[in-house]
């Protein structure tokens, strides 16, 4: 990266605040291993927001994110989000799920019919960029687009799979994907499924832009405790921040760096409370530390991209 990359940081309310600090210590760790230059812009929304300036999205927060180059929320909850979502040129949703230490699947939509085929040129880019591998999911029409696209992407091994097919494998295979590009209809039940709540399984969100900024998030559920406790699991929220750094900065080693070094954590760190049956379990920030320390095992070779 040889220029400095801004991030607009949005914080909400709830656990939103002690997510945010886990992300941007993480962000910074990363950062500094591989090189980078990111300066965060940190920006209210939702309740807190209205609480001090007596609007949801203030101006000054529309400000800084229209002005970033990725947008980075902790709040999924937060009604107010929906607003930040308009203010972007949003295309796709990505869902990113990671289990075991090295299991990753992305599964790609598209936002509307009319941003279907930039969504599907968009899959491709990202499997040329990882084991070359896509899986399409949907009906013929979706299958023929995925076809007609593939022309360009001859590297890229294209597998169709019908939904009825799809779901089960979702369910109980979902390591056999790795790009998996879905039409619409099917998009919301197949993510659902992949990421799943299960052993040392974590999934988090992005809405990729065609221009400006692209927003990422964790799982709504991603926080798993009280506000204010100190043990909120911040895995969810680590994992958007490697999809930001992974797919709107262009920091693919630095995004699996950081994607990588969570699943371990996730396998053999120390567990916060919702992911124990008894015991006392780690706070917060030892369990981003134990990430942070893992960076050096889970780096890809070459380091820097």
């Amino acid at each position: 990266m040889s220029r400095t990359a801004t991030v607009a940081c949005l914080t909400g309310a709830g656990t939103a605040p002690e997510l945010m600090a886990e992300a941007v210590f993480a962000l910074d760790r990363v950062s500094r291993l591989h090189n980078l230059r990111v300066r965060e812009k940190h920006a209210a929304f939702g309740g807190v927001a209205f609480a001090r300036a007596g609007q949801m999205v203030p101006p000054a927060t529309r400000a800084a994110i229209l002005a970033a180059d990725a947008v980075l929320v902790a709040g999924a909850e937060e009604p107010a989000l929906n607003d930040v979502m308009g203010e972007l040129d949003l295309r796709a949703q990505a869902t990113r799920v990671r289990f075991g230490h090295d299991d990753d699947v992305l599964i790609v939509a598209p936002r509307s019919e009319e941003t279907s085929e930039w969504t599907v040129e968009r899959a491709f880019e990202i499997a040329e960029r990882r084991t070359v591998r896509l899986t399409a999911v949907g009906d013929g029409e979706w299958n023929e687009l995925v076809d007609r696209v593939a022309s360009g992407y001859e590297h890229v091994r294209v597998e169709h799979i019908a939904p009825k097919l799809a779901l089960p494998l979702a369910a109980f295979n979902a390591a056999r994907f790795d790009v998996v590009a879905v039409s619409p209809a099917w998009a919301e039940a197949i993510g659902e499924i992949i990421a799943a709540p299960a052993a040392a399984r974590v999934a988090a969100h992005g809405l990729l832009a065609g221009h400006g900024p692209s927003l990422f998030v964790p799982a709504p559920d991603g926080g798993f405790a009280l506000a204010g406790s100190g043990v909120v699991n911040p895995s969810s929220m680590l994992l958007a921040t490697a999809m930001m750094l992974d797919l709107a900065l262009g920091q693919h080693a630095a995004g699996a760096t950081l994607a990588g070094a969570v699943s371990a954590t996730l396998v053999d760190g120390p567990q916060t409370p919702d992911l124990l049956q008894y015991g006392v379990g780690a706070t917060s920030r030892e369990f981003t530390s134990r990430v942070v320390d893992a960076y050096q095992l889970t780096q890809p070779w070459g380091s820097a991209a």
